[in-house]
């Protein structure tokens, strides 16, 4: 068992170092490139820091365990909306959602919209399919890429170049940037392969259950990209980068249960997962709807450096944990 952790927490650690590397060269990429923080935030960053979720939940439909496969997505959105409360209580004296751009609300609503249809599904699992795929996961596809072509539009048409990017200090070459961005993005996948494989075992020796450990230990280590990048991206000053990778990765996150899906191939992953699914699906939709409040409010009162909006969403994260401990035991 010790081993276990002590591979566990070596792949957490090896995931906030590469995390750290993706942000500084997102930023780079973006400032060469002229596209923009918040570009970067809903659509580069999300591609590598969701790439630990998507290995794990690839490697746990894999290894046979599909509850370890979607509490990873779901926990994981939960605990990336819980990092704005994370940031407002540790950056500044004014609530974060502030300051940042109300565009954020057309990738917080993309993700709730799918968050819901998913969960219609797991209440009423359609018995429809193609092959052992469901056709739900396919939705979730379709879903997905409409949203993102409806997303570039959208950011075409309201592209503003980033001030805070322009007086940042110094960045290495493009060809560098791209270079150390790729190779962070590979140390994450051989991390996140680990973390499905060690997470996998310490559920089935503690007798946690996939569902409870995938909701909370596994979602959140491979939501430390998120963080790291997040808090990186605030430290350069570039908080629409910062939102919109939180948004962004979670919007890709729901794309996941496509490839669980196709990889779980005794049949479709939606008709053998718990139900107790739909408490972390119910509630990430919650904590979402809870931020764009904080969004279109814009709320200037704090109380203990945590805007009110941060602190409904703490709090509705830990009832979603208490909800799934209970539901575990």
């Amino acid at each position: 068992m010790a081993t276990l952790w002590i591979q566990f927490l070596v792949s957490a650690f090896l995931i906030i170092v590469a995390g750290t590397g993706l942000t500084r060269n997102a930023e780079a990429i973006s400032r060469h490139t002229g596209l923009g923080a918040l570009w970067a935030g809903v659509f580069l960053l999300p591609l590598a820091t969701s790439l630990p979720e998507l290995v794990t939940s690839w490697r746990s439909a894999i290894i046979g365990a599909p509850d370890l496969a979607v509490g990873n997505v779901f926990g994981s959105n939960m605990f990336n909306i819980f990092i704005i409360a994370m940031i407002d209580l540790s950056h500044g004296n004014s609530p974060l959602l502030t300051r940042v751009s109300q565009r954020h609300i057309f990738t917080a609503t993309f993700s709730m919209l799918v968050t819901a249809f998913v969960a219609v599904n797991i209440l009423m699992p359609s018995s429809f399919r193609l092959g052992w795929l469901g056709l739900d996961t396919v939705a979730i596809l379709a879903f997905y890429l409409l949203g993102n072509w409806l997303l570039s539009r959208f950011e075409r048409r309201h592209a503003v170049q980033a001030s805070a990017l322009e007086g940042s200090s110094a960045v290495r070459p493009l060809g560098q940037a791209l270079f150390f961005f790729i190779l962070a993005a590979l140390v994450i996948v051989v991390a996140g392969t680990i973390l499905a494989d060690t997470g996998e075992a310490i559920a089935r020796e503690t007798g946690m259950g996939q569902t409870l450990f995938g909701s909370f230990f596994i979602a959140v280590t491979t939501s430390l990209p998120e963080v790291v990048t997040t808090f990186t991206a605030v430290r350069l000053g570039v908080l629409d980068m910062a939102i919109g990778n939180i948004f962004g990765a979670n919007f890709f996150n729901l794309l996941i249960l496509f490839f669980a899906d196709l990889f779980y191939r005794p049949g479709p992953i939606m008709q053998v997962i718990s139900g107790s699914h739909l408490v972390t699906a119910l509630m990430s939709i919650i904590l979402t709807c809870l931020a764009v409040i904080g969004l279109i409010y814009r709320s200037q009162r704090c109380f203990v450096r945590l805007g009110y909006d941060s602190m409904a969403i703490v709090f509705g994260y830990f009832i979603a944990l208490l909800l799934l401990f209970l539901a575990a035991f």
